[in-house]
Protein backbone atom coordinates (compact mmCIF):
# COMPACT_ATOMS: atom_id res chain seq x y z
CA UNK A 1 0.00 0.00 0.00
CA UNK A 2 1.30 3.18 -1.02
CA UNK A 3 0.75 6.11 2.02
CA UNK A 4 0.97 9.42 1.96
CA UNK A 5 4.69 10.21 2.83
CA UNK A 6 6.11 7.91 0.47
CA UNK A 7 4.27 9.80 -2.29
CA UNK A 8 5.87 12.82 -0.67
CA UNK A 9 8.92 11.57 -0.70
CA UNK A 10 9.01 9.55 -4.57
CA UNK A 11 8.02 13.14 -5.73
CA UNK A 12 10.90 15.13 -3.72
CA UNK A 13 13.33 16.51 -6.09
CA UNK A 14 17.09 15.60 -5.36
CA UNK A 15 18.72 17.81 -2.63
CA UNK A 16 21.66 19.60 -3.87
CA UNK A 17 24.21 21.26 -1.43
CA UNK A 18 26.28 24.74 -1.50
CA UNK A 19 28.76 25.50 0.98
CA UNK A 20 29.14 29.35 -0.07
CA UNK A 21 29.17 32.92 1.30
CA UNK A 22 26.10 35.20 1.35
CA UNK A 23 26.24 38.18 -1.50
CA UNK A 24 23.54 40.98 -0.58
CA UNK A 25 23.07 41.91 -3.90
CA UNK A 26 21.76 38.11 -5.22
CA UNK A 27 23.81 37.65 -7.64
CA UNK A 28 26.43 35.40 -6.81
CA UNK A 29 27.23 33.18 -3.93
CA UNK A 30 24.50 31.19 -1.93
CA UNK A 31 22.05 33.49 -3.69
CA UNK A 32 23.38 32.35 -7.15
CA UNK A 33 23.46 28.72 -6.38
CA UNK A 34 19.85 28.36 -4.81
CA UNK A 35 18.63 30.34 -7.63
CA UNK A 36 20.63 27.76 -10.25
CA UNK A 37 18.99 24.88 -8.20
CA UNK A 38 15.56 25.39 -7.77
CA UNK A 39 16.33 26.84 -12.02
CA UNK A 40 16.70 22.95 -12.15
CA UNK A 41 14.57 21.17 -10.33
CA UNK A 42 16.36 20.34 -7.45
CA UNK A 43 16.28 21.38 -3.75
CA UNK A 44 18.69 23.66 -2.55
CA UNK A 45 20.19 23.68 0.49
CA UNK A 46 22.90 25.91 1.99
CA UNK A 47 25.70 26.09 4.59
CA UNK A 48 27.00 29.76 4.90
CA UNK A 49 30.79 30.46 5.09
CA UNK A 50 30.97 34.33 5.23
CA UNK A 51 28.75 37.48 4.56
CA UNK A 52 29.31 40.01 2.43
CA UNK A 53 28.55 43.84 2.33
CA UNK A 54 28.50 44.28 -1.38
CA UNK A 55 26.56 45.25 -4.60
CA UNK A 56 26.86 45.40 -8.20
CA UNK A 57 30.42 47.51 -8.14
CA UNK A 58 31.77 46.14 -5.10
CA UNK A 59 32.54 44.10 -2.07
CA UNK A 60 32.56 46.84 1.04
CA UNK A 61 33.37 44.31 3.61
CA UNK A 62 33.07 40.99 4.42
CA UNK A 63 33.01 38.64 7.67
CA UNK A 64 33.73 35.03 7.74
CA UNK A 65 31.09 32.20 9.75
CA UNK A 66 33.19 30.60 12.60
CA UNK A 67 34.74 27.51 11.27
CA UNK A 68 32.62 25.19 14.39
CA UNK A 69 29.75 27.30 12.80
CA UNK A 70 30.23 26.07 9.24
CA UNK A 71 30.85 22.61 10.75
CA UNK A 72 27.53 22.57 12.82
CA UNK A 73 25.67 23.82 9.57
CA UNK A 74 27.16 20.77 7.82
CA UNK A 75 26.57 18.67 10.36
CA UNK A 76 22.45 19.36 10.63
CA UNK A 77 22.22 19.31 7.09
CA UNK A 78 23.69 16.20 6.11
CA UNK A 79 22.54 14.07 9.17
CA UNK A 80 19.04 14.78 7.91
CA UNK A 81 18.88 15.11 4.32
CA UNK A 82 20.00 12.90 1.51
CA UNK A 83 22.43 15.23 -0.53
CA UNK A 84 22.81 14.03 -3.96
CA UNK A 85 25.58 16.80 -4.96
CA UNK A 86 27.98 19.57 -3.22
CA UNK A 87 29.50 22.68 -4.16
CA UNK A 88 31.49 24.78 -2.51
CA UNK A 89 32.03 28.37 -3.43
CA UNK A 90 33.76 31.25 -1.25
CA UNK A 91 35.51 29.83 1.62
CA UNK A 92 37.00 33.22 3.42
CA UNK A 93 40.13 31.17 5.09
CA UNK A 94 41.92 28.45 5.72
CA UNK A 95 40.34 27.40 9.13
CA UNK A 96 37.00 27.31 7.44
CA UNK A 97 38.55 25.29 4.58
CA UNK A 98 39.43 22.46 7.39
CA UNK A 99 36.61 22.80 8.58
CA UNK A 100 34.49 22.14 5.39
CA UNK A 101 36.98 19.46 4.63
CA UNK A 102 36.80 17.35 8.04
CA UNK A 103 33.12 17.84 7.83
CA UNK A 104 32.53 16.32 4.24
CA UNK A 105 34.68 13.62 5.31
CA UNK A 106 33.07 12.74 8.18
CA UNK A 107 29.70 12.93 6.48
CA UNK A 108 31.02 10.16 3.49
CA UNK A 109 32.16 7.82 6.63
CA UNK A 110 29.03 8.03 8.02
CA UNK A 111 26.77 8.08 4.51
CA UNK A 112 29.21 4.89 2.90
CA UNK A 113 28.46 5.94 -0.36
CA UNK A 114 30.23 8.91 -2.63
CA UNK A 115 28.55 12.00 -2.93
CA UNK A 116 29.69 14.67 -6.16
CA UNK A 117 31.28 17.55 -4.81
CA UNK A 118 32.09 20.33 -7.48
CA UNK A 119 34.76 22.87 -6.00
CA UNK A 120 34.92 26.26 -7.42
CA UNK A 121 37.87 27.96 -6.35
CA UNK A 122 36.61 31.28 -5.59
CA UNK A 123 39.66 33.75 -5.07
CA UNK A 124 38.55 37.09 -6.29
CA UNK A 125 35.23 38.59 -7.34
CA UNK A 126 33.89 40.12 -10.10
CA UNK A 127 34.73 43.49 -9.36
CA UNK A 128 38.50 42.60 -8.67
CA UNK A 129 38.72 42.09 -4.49
CA UNK A 130 40.73 38.99 -3.19
CA UNK A 131 38.46 37.13 -1.06
CA UNK A 132 41.60 34.72 -0.48
CA UNK A 133 44.49 34.67 0.95
CA UNK A 134 48.21 32.60 0.46
CA UNK A 135 47.21 30.55 3.89
CA UNK A 136 44.11 29.37 2.37
CA UNK A 137 45.31 28.42 -1.44
CA UNK A 138 47.43 26.45 0.25
CA UNK A 139 44.66 24.83 2.47
CA UNK A 140 42.61 24.56 -0.93
CA UNK A 141 45.33 23.08 -2.18
CA UNK A 142 46.14 20.06 0.69
CA UNK A 143 42.75 19.67 1.89
CA UNK A 144 39.84 20.11 -0.18
CA UNK A 145 40.71 19.91 -3.70
CA UNK A 146 42.00 16.46 -3.14
CA UNK A 147 38.03 15.67 -2.28
CA UNK A 148 36.55 17.03 -5.05
CA UNK A 149 35.11 15.38 -8.14
CA UNK A 150 35.00 18.56 -10.23
CA UNK A 151 37.15 21.87 -10.09
CA UNK A 152 36.03 24.91 -12.04
CA UNK A 153 38.93 27.60 -11.94
CA UNK A 154 38.70 30.25 -14.10
CA UNK A 155 42.23 31.41 -15.99
CA UNK A 156 43.35 33.27 -13.29
CA UNK A 157 42.70 30.66 -10.51
CA UNK A 158 44.12 27.89 -12.61
CA UNK A 159 47.19 29.95 -12.51
CA UNK A 160 47.21 30.40 -8.82
CA UNK A 161 46.34 26.97 -7.74
CA UNK A 162 49.61 25.61 -10.13
CA UNK A 163 51.70 28.45 -8.56
CA UNK A 164 51.95 30.10 -12.28
CA UNK A 165 52.79 33.75 -12.93
CA UNK A 166 49.72 35.78 -13.66
CA UNK A 167 48.45 35.43 -17.34
CA UNK A 168 50.28 33.03 -17.80
CA UNK A 169 47.71 30.64 -19.29
CA UNK A 170 47.70 32.49 -22.73
CA UNK A 171 46.28 30.17 -24.97
CA UNK A 172 43.73 26.78 -25.23
CA UNK A 173 46.72 24.60 -25.34
CA UNK A 174 47.81 26.51 -22.16
CA UNK A 175 44.25 26.01 -20.83
CA UNK A 176 43.96 22.17 -21.74
CA UNK A 177 47.97 21.86 -19.69
CA UNK A 178 46.55 23.42 -16.43
CA UNK A 179 43.52 21.37 -16.76
CA UNK A 180 45.53 18.13 -17.18
CA UNK A 181 48.05 19.61 -14.06
CA UNK A 182 45.07 20.33 -11.67
CA UNK A 183 43.73 17.05 -12.18
CA UNK A 184 47.06 15.23 -11.93
CA UNK A 185 48.60 17.25 -9.14
CA UNK A 186 45.55 16.99 -6.69
CA UNK A 187 43.77 13.78 -7.87
CA UNK A 188 41.01 15.45 -8.94
CA UNK A 189 38.41 13.64 -11.30
CA UNK A 190 37.07 16.34 -13.66
CA UNK A 191 38.72 19.77 -14.20
CA UNK A 192 37.27 22.78 -16.21
CA UNK A 193 39.88 25.40 -17.08
CA UNK A 194 36.39 28.66 -18.05
CA UNK A 195 37.93 30.61 -20.84
CA UNK A 196 35.83 33.48 -20.82
CA UNK A 197 38.65 35.64 -19.94
CA UNK A 198 40.47 34.18 -23.05
CA UNK A 199 40.82 36.47 -26.46
CA UNK A 200 40.22 33.78 -28.77
CA UNK A 201 41.27 34.71 -32.59
CA UNK A 202 37.30 34.20 -33.27
CA UNK A 203 36.19 37.24 -30.80
CA UNK A 204 32.63 35.88 -30.87
CA UNK A 205 33.44 32.54 -28.96
CA UNK A 206 34.40 31.42 -25.62
CA UNK A 207 35.73 28.09 -25.21
CA UNK A 208 36.22 26.30 -22.07
CA UNK A 209 38.68 23.07 -21.36
CA UNK A 210 37.12 20.29 -19.81
CA UNK A 211 39.66 17.33 -18.87
CA UNK A 212 38.80 13.90 -17.49
CA UNK A 213 41.45 12.41 -15.66
CA UNK A 214 39.85 9.00 -15.66
CA UNK A 215 39.61 9.09 -19.78
CA UNK A 216 42.68 10.87 -20.37
CA UNK A 217 40.44 12.63 -22.58
CA UNK A 218 39.94 16.60 -23.35
CA UNK A 219 36.61 18.39 -24.48
CA UNK A 220 36.52 21.24 -25.48
CA UNK A 221 33.14 23.19 -25.33
CA UNK A 222 32.66 26.23 -27.63
CA UNK A 223 30.16 28.93 -26.39
CA UNK A 224 28.74 32.24 -28.32
CA UNK A 225 30.15 35.07 -26.24
CA UNK A 226 27.69 37.26 -25.39
CA UNK A 227 28.20 41.17 -24.91
CA UNK A 228 27.49 42.09 -22.22
CA UNK A 229 27.95 43.51 -18.40
CA UNK A 230 25.62 40.97 -16.32
CA UNK A 231 28.32 38.58 -15.39
CA UNK A 232 28.14 38.66 -11.76
CA UNK A 233 28.15 35.54 -10.20
CA UNK A 234 28.90 33.39 -13.46
CA UNK A 235 30.96 30.85 -11.70
CA UNK A 236 28.69 30.44 -8.88
CA UNK A 237 26.19 29.55 -11.45
CA UNK A 238 27.91 26.96 -13.42
CA UNK A 239 29.24 25.21 -10.16
CA UNK A 240 26.02 25.27 -9.11
CA UNK A 241 24.57 24.47 -12.34
CA UNK A 242 26.70 21.29 -12.59
CA UNK A 243 26.00 19.90 -8.87
CA UNK A 244 22.22 20.27 -10.09
CA UNK A 245 22.90 17.59 -12.78
CA UNK A 246 24.95 15.77 -11.43
CA UNK A 247 22.53 15.43 -8.67
CA UNK A 248 19.77 14.86 -11.13
CA UNK A 249 21.93 11.84 -12.31
CA UNK A 250 23.41 12.98 -15.64
CA UNK A 251 26.97 11.41 -16.54
CA UNK A 252 29.48 14.09 -16.07
CA UNK A 253 30.32 15.46 -19.76
CA UNK A 254 26.77 16.43 -20.06
CA UNK A 255 26.09 17.85 -16.86
CA UNK A 256 29.23 19.99 -17.72
CA UNK A 257 28.00 20.64 -20.95
CA UNK A 258 24.32 21.53 -20.17
CA UNK A 259 25.59 23.56 -17.24
CA UNK A 260 27.72 25.75 -19.70
CA UNK A 261 24.94 26.42 -21.75
CA UNK A 262 22.68 27.14 -18.50
CA UNK A 263 25.03 30.10 -17.94
CA UNK A 264 25.28 31.49 -21.56
CA UNK A 265 21.80 31.41 -22.19
CA UNK A 266 21.41 33.05 -18.38
CA UNK A 267 23.48 35.87 -19.73
CA UNK A 268 21.72 36.12 -22.73
CA UNK A 269 18.19 36.52 -21.10
CA UNK A 270 19.52 38.86 -18.40
CA UNK A 271 18.38 42.41 -17.12
CA UNK A 272 19.81 45.25 -15.61
CA UNK A 273 20.24 45.36 -11.76
CA UNK A 274 22.19 48.34 -9.86
CA UNK A 275 24.73 50.17 -11.91
CA UNK A 276 28.12 47.65 -11.96
CA UNK A 277 28.22 44.16 -13.44
CA UNK A 278 24.68 42.60 -12.43
CA UNK A 279 23.68 39.04 -12.48
CA UNK A 280 22.57 36.49 -14.89
CA UNK A 281 19.03 35.48 -15.22
CA UNK A 282 18.80 32.57 -13.35
CA UNK A 283 15.28 31.89 -13.80
CA UNK A 284 14.81 32.73 -17.57
CA UNK A 285 13.36 29.00 -17.58
CA UNK A 286 10.99 29.14 -15.03
CA UNK A 287 8.66 32.15 -17.05
CA UNK A 288 4.71 32.54 -15.47
CA UNK A 289 4.33 31.01 -19.24
CA UNK A 290 5.76 27.52 -20.85
CA UNK A 291 7.27 29.39 -23.47
CA UNK A 292 10.89 30.58 -22.82
CA UNK A 293 12.48 33.68 -24.41
CA UNK A 294 14.21 32.90 -27.15
CA UNK A 295 17.82 31.81 -26.93
CA UNK A 296 21.03 30.80 -29.65
CA UNK A 297 20.33 27.45 -28.31
CA UNK A 298 16.99 27.38 -28.96
CA UNK A 299 15.68 30.51 -31.09
CA UNK A 300 11.85 29.03 -31.46
CA UNK A 301 10.86 28.27 -28.53
CA UNK A 302 7.13 28.31 -29.06
CA UNK A 303 7.64 25.67 -31.92
CA UNK A 304 10.08 23.66 -30.02
CA UNK A 305 7.04 23.07 -27.38
CA UNK A 306 4.44 21.94 -30.03
CA UNK A 307 7.05 19.89 -30.98
CA UNK A 308 8.08 18.52 -27.82
CA UNK A 309 4.35 18.09 -26.76
CA UNK A 310 3.08 16.44 -29.71
CA UNK A 311 3.33 13.09 -27.87
CA UNK A 312 5.35 11.33 -30.79
CA UNK A 313 3.28 12.32 -33.94
CA UNK A 314 5.92 14.92 -34.80
CA UNK A 315 8.49 11.72 -35.30
CA UNK A 316 5.74 9.78 -37.03
CA UNK A 317 5.05 12.54 -39.50
CA UNK A 318 8.58 13.86 -40.52
CA UNK A 319 9.98 9.90 -40.97
CA UNK A 320 6.78 8.55 -42.46
CA UNK A 321 7.33 5.73 -44.96
CA UNK A 322 5.94 7.39 -47.75
CA UNK A 323 9.08 9.69 -47.41
CA UNK A 324 11.26 6.86 -46.74
CA UNK A 325 10.03 4.98 -49.56
CA UNK A 326 10.26 7.88 -51.85
CA UNK A 327 13.69 8.55 -50.87
CA UNK A 328 14.79 5.37 -51.27
CA UNK A 329 13.30 5.06 -55.06
CA UNK A 330 11.04 1.82 -53.93
CA UNK A 331 7.06 4.19 -53.86
CA UNK A 332 4.58 3.19 -56.01
CA UNK A 333 4.22 5.00 -59.12
CA UNK A 334 0.36 4.90 -59.22
CA UNK A 335 0.48 5.87 -54.91
CA UNK A 336 2.88 8.75 -55.63
CA UNK A 337 0.94 10.30 -58.59
CA UNK A 338 -2.75 9.42 -56.72
CA UNK A 339 -0.80 11.66 -53.84
CA UNK A 340 -0.21 14.51 -55.99
CA UNK A 341 -3.57 14.56 -57.47
CA UNK A 342 -4.84 14.45 -53.82
CA UNK A 343 -2.06 17.59 -53.00
CA UNK A 344 -2.92 18.99 -56.14
CA UNK A 345 -5.95 19.74 -54.78
CA UNK A 346 -5.04 20.47 -50.66
CA UNK A 347 -2.54 23.40 -52.07
CA UNK A 348 -5.80 25.29 -53.56
CA UNK A 349 -7.61 25.33 -49.80
CA UNK A 350 -4.09 25.67 -48.09
CA UNK A 351 -3.88 29.26 -50.65
CA UNK A 352 -7.25 30.30 -48.81
CA UNK A 353 -6.45 29.14 -45.72
CA UNK A 354 -3.57 31.79 -46.10
CA UNK A 355 -5.70 34.11 -47.62
CA UNK A 356 -7.84 34.08 -44.94
CA UNK A 357 -4.84 34.65 -42.49
CA UNK A 358 -3.71 37.20 -44.45
CA UNK A 359 -7.12 39.30 -44.26
CA UNK A 360 -7.14 37.88 -40.58
CA UNK A 361 -3.67 39.85 -39.49
CA UNK A 362 -3.37 43.74 -39.25
CA UNK A 363 0.26 43.43 -39.51
CA UNK A 364 1.64 44.47 -43.20
CA UNK A 365 4.84 42.26 -42.26
CA UNK A 366 2.84 39.63 -41.52
CA UNK A 367 0.70 40.22 -44.90
CA UNK A 368 3.21 40.10 -46.82
CA UNK A 369 4.48 36.84 -45.91
CA UNK A 370 1.56 35.22 -46.61
CA UNK A 371 1.48 36.61 -49.80
CA UNK A 372 4.99 34.99 -50.58
CA UNK A 373 3.17 31.94 -48.71
CA UNK A 374 0.00 31.74 -51.53
CA UNK A 375 2.73 32.62 -54.09
CA UNK A 376 4.30 29.27 -53.36
CA UNK A 377 1.23 27.64 -52.89
CA UNK A 378 1.20 28.33 -57.23
CA UNK A 379 4.70 26.97 -57.10
CA UNK A 380 3.89 24.08 -56.00
CA UNK A 381 1.25 23.17 -57.61
CA UNK A 382 3.14 23.72 -61.08
CA UNK A 383 6.16 21.14 -59.52
CA UNK A 384 2.99 19.33 -59.34
CA UNK A 385 1.51 19.20 -62.60
CA UNK A 386 5.32 18.74 -64.01
CA UNK A 387 5.85 15.82 -62.24
CA UNK A 388 2.44 14.16 -63.09
CA UNK A 389 3.05 15.38 -67.05
CA UNK A 390 5.87 12.77 -66.99
CA UNK A 391 3.60 10.10 -65.78
CA UNK A 392 1.31 11.06 -68.69
CA UNK A 393 -1.21 12.37 -66.76
CA UNK A 394 -2.69 16.55 -67.62
CA UNK A 395 -3.68 19.06 -65.68
CA UNK A 396 -7.05 18.44 -66.53
CA UNK A 397 -6.86 14.96 -65.07
CA UNK A 398 -5.42 16.84 -62.12
CA UNK A 399 -8.09 19.50 -62.27
CA UNK A 400 -10.81 16.74 -62.12
CA UNK A 401 -9.77 13.98 -59.74
CA UNK A 402 -12.40 13.82 -57.28
CA UNK A 403 -10.74 14.98 -53.60
CA UNK A 404 -10.23 11.88 -50.88
CA UNK A 405 -11.97 11.97 -47.92
CA UNK A 406 -8.56 12.48 -45.82
CA UNK A 407 -7.86 16.02 -47.73
CA UNK A 408 -11.05 16.69 -47.10
CA UNK A 409 -11.10 16.45 -43.54
CA UNK A 410 -7.89 17.86 -43.34
CA UNK A 411 -8.12 20.86 -45.65
CA UNK A 412 -11.75 21.91 -43.96
CA UNK A 413 -10.39 21.45 -40.56
CA UNK A 414 -7.61 24.43 -41.33
CA UNK A 415 -10.35 26.53 -42.70
CA UNK A 416 -12.67 25.67 -39.67
CA UNK A 417 -9.60 26.57 -37.43
CA UNK A 418 -9.48 29.97 -39.25
CA UNK A 419 -13.29 30.88 -39.42
CA UNK A 420 -13.44 30.24 -35.36
CA UNK A 421 -10.07 31.28 -33.82
CA UNK A 422 -7.64 34.41 -34.55
CA UNK A 423 -4.60 34.63 -37.03
CA UNK A 424 -2.77 32.69 -34.67
CA UNK A 425 -4.69 29.78 -34.33
CA UNK A 426 -5.27 29.62 -38.29
CA UNK A 427 -1.62 29.77 -38.63
CA UNK A 428 -0.90 26.81 -36.22
CA UNK A 429 -3.09 24.69 -37.69
CA UNK A 430 -1.37 25.22 -41.39
CA UNK A 431 2.33 24.88 -39.68
CA UNK A 432 2.61 21.18 -39.69
CA UNK A 433 2.53 21.20 -43.16
CA UNK A 434 4.61 23.99 -43.76
CA UNK A 435 7.10 23.21 -41.21
CA UNK A 436 7.05 19.22 -41.55
CA UNK A 437 7.59 18.80 -45.40
CA UNK A 438 10.55 21.33 -44.97
CA UNK A 439 11.63 19.23 -42.00
CA UNK A 440 11.04 15.58 -43.74
CA UNK A 441 12.36 16.85 -47.02
CA UNK A 442 15.90 18.10 -45.14
CA UNK A 443 15.83 14.72 -43.29
CA UNK A 444 15.78 12.75 -46.18
CA UNK A 445 18.01 14.82 -48.43
CA UNK A 446 21.06 14.80 -45.31
CA UNK A 447 20.29 10.81 -45.19
CA UNK A 448 23.47 9.53 -47.22
CA UNK A 449 21.40 6.34 -48.32
CA UNK A 450 18.97 8.15 -50.13
CA UNK A 451 18.65 7.62 -54.03
CA UNK A 452 19.40 10.43 -56.07
CA UNK A 453 20.40 9.64 -59.42
CA UNK A 454 17.88 7.87 -60.99
CA UNK A 455 15.06 8.43 -58.80
CA UNK A 456 11.89 9.58 -60.26
CA UNK A 457 10.92 11.05 -56.81
CA UNK A 458 14.15 13.24 -55.96
CA UNK A 459 13.06 16.20 -57.45
CA UNK A 460 10.09 16.27 -55.36
CA UNK A 461 12.72 15.95 -52.29
CA UNK A 462 14.79 18.33 -53.34
CA UNK A 463 12.20 20.90 -53.58
CA UNK A 464 11.03 21.24 -50.04
CA UNK A 465 14.98 20.43 -49.02
CA UNK A 466 15.85 23.20 -51.31
CA UNK A 467 17.01 26.80 -50.16
CA UNK A 468 13.37 28.37 -51.72
CA UNK A 469 10.81 25.92 -49.48
CA UNK A 470 13.31 26.40 -46.58
CA UNK A 471 13.23 29.82 -46.66
CA UNK A 472 9.38 29.92 -47.10
CA UNK A 473 9.18 27.98 -43.80
CA UNK A 474 11.80 29.63 -42.03
CA UNK A 475 9.69 32.93 -42.44
CA UNK A 476 6.26 30.91 -41.76
CA UNK A 477 8.09 30.09 -38.32
CA UNK A 478 9.21 33.57 -37.78
CA UNK A 479 5.64 35.21 -38.14
CA UNK A 480 3.91 32.07 -35.62
CA UNK A 481 7.21 32.70 -33.35
CA UNK A 482 6.39 36.62 -33.29
CA UNK A 483 2.93 36.31 -32.56
CA UNK A 484 3.27 34.43 -29.61
CA UNK A 485 5.91 36.85 -27.93
CA UNK A 486 3.00 39.76 -28.21
CA UNK A 487 0.23 37.22 -27.04
CA UNK A 488 -0.51 36.51 -23.42
CA UNK A 489 -0.76 32.43 -23.74
CA UNK A 490 -2.76 31.48 -20.81
CA UNK A 491 -3.09 27.96 -20.18
CA UNK A 492 -6.50 26.93 -21.78
CA UNK A 493 -5.10 28.82 -25.19
CA UNK A 494 -1.73 27.18 -25.17
CA UNK A 495 -3.34 23.95 -24.20
CA UNK A 496 -5.69 24.65 -27.52
CA UNK A 497 -3.14 25.77 -29.72
CA UNK A 498 -0.96 22.30 -28.76
CA UNK A 499 -4.36 20.28 -29.95
CA UNK A 500 -5.05 22.00 -33.24
CA UNK A 501 -1.09 21.26 -34.12
CA UNK A 502 -1.68 17.51 -32.98
CA UNK A 503 -5.08 17.13 -34.90
CA UNK A 504 -3.44 19.02 -38.13
CA UNK A 505 -0.35 16.91 -37.45
CA UNK A 506 -2.76 13.63 -37.37
CA UNK A 507 -4.09 14.71 -40.39
CA UNK A 508 -1.09 15.01 -42.27
CA UNK A 509 -0.23 11.23 -41.35
CA UNK A 510 -3.39 10.14 -42.95
CA UNK A 511 -2.90 12.13 -45.95
CA UNK A 512 -0.03 9.79 -46.47
CA UNK A 513 -1.18 6.88 -45.01
CA UNK A 514 -4.35 7.51 -47.69
CA UNK A 515 -2.25 7.35 -50.58
CA UNK A 516 0.17 4.08 -49.76
CA UNK A 517 -3.52 2.54 -49.08
CA UNK A 518 -4.45 2.71 -52.70
CA UNK A 519 -2.13 -0.25 -53.41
Amino acid sequence: MTTKDSIQEQQAPPAVLTIAGSDSSGGAGIQADLKTFMAHGTYGLSVITAITAQNTQAVHSASRVSPNMVAQQMSAVMSDIDVRAAKTGMLADAEVIKAVATSWQSALEIRGTAIPLVVDPVMVSTSGTQLLDADALTTLREKLLPLATIVTPNLREAEALLNMAPYAIDSVNAMRQAALQISTQFNVEVTIVKGGHLQLADPGTVVDVVYERALDNFTQVSSARIDSVNTHGTGCTLSAAIAANLAKGLVIADAVRNGIRYVNEAIQTSYKVGRGAGPVNHAYALCTMPIVRPTLYNPHPFTQYLKDNSKGLWQQYTQHSFVGQAAAGTLSTSVFVHYLKQDYAYLKHYARATALAAFKSDSLGEVSVLVDAMQACVRESKLHVEMCAKWGVSRAEMEQEQESWSSVAYTRYIIDRGMAGDVLELLVAMYPCLLGYGEAARIAADDSKTLRQGNPFWPWISAYAGDDFQVAVAQGRQVIEDLVSRDILGPQRLKRLVTTFCETTTLEIKFWDSALEIN
